[in-house]
């Protein structure tokens, strides 16, 4: 009687579980969910709106360089470049307004702005927040036995596939792909252009840098600077994927049981290789994806081409979450005192949609710019919060 009991208690549970499980988000209209007034959440802002008028008029920009007609999904809500553009001039006149005290601002932009949350991992919210930052690389315009491996511009022989065009019934929309006579066959990978240069004698380096791992971990951030010595510092911006896909080294190395995974961060993995040299090229050649770069003399850009500002610049993925939006960011944020994170505490603060990732996949992933230095890679490294995402636009 009492297994029967526990049978039938179990398969009450797994009904339920079945009926509340959502399909996966393959469509932007799946990933945003409004808010009714009720469930709407406080819109504070832990930095009291500093830089968020910057960042937004940024925002701004990107939309008004677009045919004002230019259809975006705010979830089930369809809107134009231009409604986007109205939400940020609306939003700059409140955050804007000197006789407004910061209670005023929230309360004013609780009543003129509809939200839509995200539906996370779960389809309940859960979002993943972590955090990237501008690494500064040692580098050489020429390379010696010092300044050896190359950072490579995109070479000109990459064919983007759209296979949205052939169909729905492919897991991805693009990959990227090279022509051999009558083959088309997959972008050279990281093992064959690192170890095998496939690449060299085609003029394509635009760089030489002192550290292999450095260029790895440019390529997860996206973009950085070079210091070049004598005091020239340049930009290094993202110039494209060879199209593989991304694997976690994070993760290989959790699997492996090198790294627990509760202390997995980005400063955990550079010790690991700092004190394993004949692990790294086995262990990066396992993430096949490869990515290109073009330097600049200006500051690093997102991938809607505007600058991101520290702080209030995220990155998500593009093909589901509106580019360019304001949002609302729910997560903790670590308390750093002499160079040590102290503890985390929780903050909510106002964020534009400015930038993506590679390994920036699905609703529930959010990472966090937090810009240069020490202190911003150190809190970039260790950011892995569980949070929510929130987007905003203005009521009609």
């Amino acid at each position: 009687m009492i297994n029967m009991k526990k049978f039938i208690l179990i398969s009450l549970v797994a009904l339920f579980l079945f009926a509340c499980a959502k399909p996966p988000v393959t469509k932007p209209e799946m990933a945003l969910e409004q808010l009714s007034w009720w469930r709407s959440v406080s819109p504070q802002d832990d930095l009291v709106f500093r830089d968020i008028a910057a960042a937004a008029r940024q925002s701004l920009e990107y939309y008004q360089k677009l045919p004002p007609e230019t259809a975006f999904s705010i979830g089930p809500a369809k809107v134009t470049a231009f409604d986007m553009s109205v939400t940020l001039q609306n939003f700059l006149l409140i955050v804007e307004n000197a006789s407004l005290v910061d209670e005023q601002k929230v309360k004013q932009i609780k009543r003129e702005f509809d939200f839509y949350q995200s539906v996370g991992s779960d389809g309940w919210g859960k979002v993943l927040v972590t955090g990237y930052y501008e690494p500064m690389l040692s580098c050489r315009v020429n390379a010696d036995d010092v300044y050896k491996y190359p950072l490579y511009k995109r070479p000109d022989d990459i064919v983007e596939i759209d296979l949205s065009l052939f169909g729905n019934d492919f897991p991805r929309n693009k990959l990227g792909a090279r022509i051999e006579g009558r083959k088309v066959l997959p972008y050279y990978s990281r093992e064959e252009i690192d170890q095998k240069q496939v690449l060299s004698g085609r003029s394509l380096e635009i760089l030489w840098c002192r550290d292999l791992v450095d260029i790895y971990f440019l390529q997860i951030q996206g973009s950085g600077k070079a210091d070049l010595g004598g005091g020239d510092i340049v930009s290094i911006l993202y110039d494209g994927q060879n199209g593989r896909q991304y694997k976690s080294l994070g993760k290989q190395l959790i699997d492996k049981g090198a790294i627990a995974k509760e202390n997995m961060s980005m400063p955990a993995i550079r010790e690991y290789l700092r004190q394993h040299p004949d692990d790294i090229v086995p262990l990066l050649n396992q993430n096949p994806s490869y990515v290109f770069f073009r330097m600049d003399m200006g500051p690093s850009l997102g991938s809607i081409g505007v600058p991101l500002t520290p702080g209030r610049s995220i990155a998500t993925d593009s093909k589901l979450l509106p580019k360019g939006a304001l949002a609302l960011l729910i997560a903790q944020k670590p308390v750093i005192e002499n160079g040590v994170i102290r503890e985390w505490v929780p903050f909510t603060r106002f964020v534009l949609n400015q930038d993506t990732g590679g390994a920036i996949k699905g609703p529930g992933r959010v990472d966090l710019f937090w810009g240069q230095g020490k202190e911003a890679e150190l809190a970039a490294g260790y950011m892995q919060q569980e949070g929510k995402l929130y987007f905003l636009v203005r009521k009609k």
